[in-house]
């Protein structure tokens, strides 16, 4: 087995992991990328007049709020690991190991996996920070605009939908439940349908945004309108790795 490994310092660890859990920041920056189609892509390293060119297929993502691990697998069993960790210092550990045939071709390659993984991971962080000391102080008046909507759901997925009989001011425990549940993702998009309708954004676990309309009446912005609602709603969740999904409704 062949591995590197190197640390970041960055003015947020648990938003670089946050970051992290996101395929496209991990497997498109990497070197030796020949193509990305679904959960597989193509791999292709050379050193000298060697090379090794094997399409692998993507494990499902292992996140934790301190921890992001990838694993690769040809039908080979050839198999690429990638582990971004905190450590006690607050610093990043970006782990790359790679098991298999050729393992003096890829692993020259590993160095440059974690450099690039590390480069983009920063550059996706700078611009998400500058994003979030950018963005609105309350988003009430976009969230009534079907426009906005529509980018925002387009920039997001959809985590959960459910029909939930909501009694009045319980509406708020049960939007607590969904942000414990999601708290890994720094905006959650919550709307419901039913006897009335609301429409909420959660930028890093606080309430940022409320739309409510409510016997035909609207309400921006107005916390204690949703205490009021009561009923059987169709309710869904969206959410977003990265706060940039905030550009469309800017």
């Amino acid at each position: 087995m062949k591995n590197f490994t190197t640390q970041l310092n960055v003015p947020s660890a648990y938003a670089l992991i946050k970051l992290a859990g996101d395929p496209q920041n991990i497997i498109s920056v990497m070197p030796g990328v020949v193509s990305i189609k679904e959960n597989k892509v193509r791999l292709k390293f050379r050193r000298l007049f060697f090379y090794h060119d094997s399409t692998y297929t993507i494990s499902p993502v292992i996140q934790s709020q301190k921890m992001v691990e990838y694993k690769l697998s040809d039908d080979k069993n050839n198999t690429l690991k990638i582990l971004l960790s905190i450590t006690e210092k607050n610093e990043v550990t970006i782990a790359v190991s790679y098991s298999g045939e050729r393992e003096w071709v890829v692993g020259k390659a590993l160095d440059s996996i974690a450099k690039e993984i590390s480069d983009g991971l920063k550059r996706e962080l700078e611009s998400s920070i500058t994003v979030e000391k950018n963005h609105q102080s309350d988003y009430s008046d976009p969230l009534s605009r079907l426009s906005t909507l529509t980018k925002l759901i387009m920039k997001s997925k959809m985590v959960k939908s459910e029909l939930v009989e909501i009694k009045e001011g319980e509406l708020i425990n049960y939007l607590q439940e969904v942000i414990t549940e999601f708290q890994q993702y720094p905006v959650i998009y919550v709307s419901g349908s039913g006897q009335g309708t609301f429409r909420l954004l959660f930028i890093n676990g606080e309430l940022k945004g409320i739309y409510v309309i409510k016997n035909g009446e609207e309400h921006k912005g107005e916390e204690e309108t949703l205490n009021k609602l009561s009923g059987t709603y169709k309710i869904h969740t969206y959410v977003a790795l990265s706060p940039r999904v905030l550009e469309v409704i800017q």
